[in-house]
């Protein structure tokens, strides 16, 4: 009986170290499925597209000169221009004149001299303007940005 013990025993080592390759080999085909999961997904997943380009000023529709009387009794004279985005043609905006003119006037009303003599008080109605024009332009361009930048072609107070 002493024997078998032994016998037993030897067997089990054995046994184990046949194991051991085959426990390897189980454990380095799991590590490269897992692997080559990860690098099918990494490299053969669709690409996002590229994020769309920000609109570019194109042409410039001038709205003309305005003469404004401030809220405080004195005066503005202001030439006014926009800025359209790219591909929109100024010349089918000619018509629309009247209407842009008078959203750009009444981002005018109510100011004062003092508050459109700073810098931050002209970047407001420069805004103003902006976000009023598009309203008017929305229904002729179908765009909700027709209008990306304003510019003051003059600016005097009095």
């Amino acid at each position: 009986m002493a024997g078998k013990a032994k016998k037993s025993d030897g067997g089990g080592e054995g046994s184990g170290k046949g194991k051991s390759p085959m426990l390897m080999m189980v454990v380095v085909l799991i590590a490269g499925l897992a692997g080559g999961l990860f690098a099918g997904k990494s490299f053969m997943a669709p690409k996002a597209p590229p994020p769309p380009k920000p609109p570019t000023v194109g042409k410039t529709l001038d709205l003309g000169e305005f003469i404004i009387n401030l809220g405080d009794e004195n005066y503005l004279k202001a030439g006014v221009a926009l800025g359209l985005k790219e591909g929109i043609d100024p010349k089918k905006l000619e018509e629309e004149t009247a209407p842009l003119r008078d959203a750009a006037l009444m981002a005018f009303s109510g100011k004062t001299r003092s508050e459109l003599n700073s810098l931050e008080g002209k970047h407001k109605v420069k805004e103003e303007i902006r976000e009023r024009v598009n309203e008017v332009l929305e229904h002729k361009t179908h765009e909700k940005e027709s209008v990306l930048e304003v510019y003051f072609t003059a600016f005097t107070t009095q």
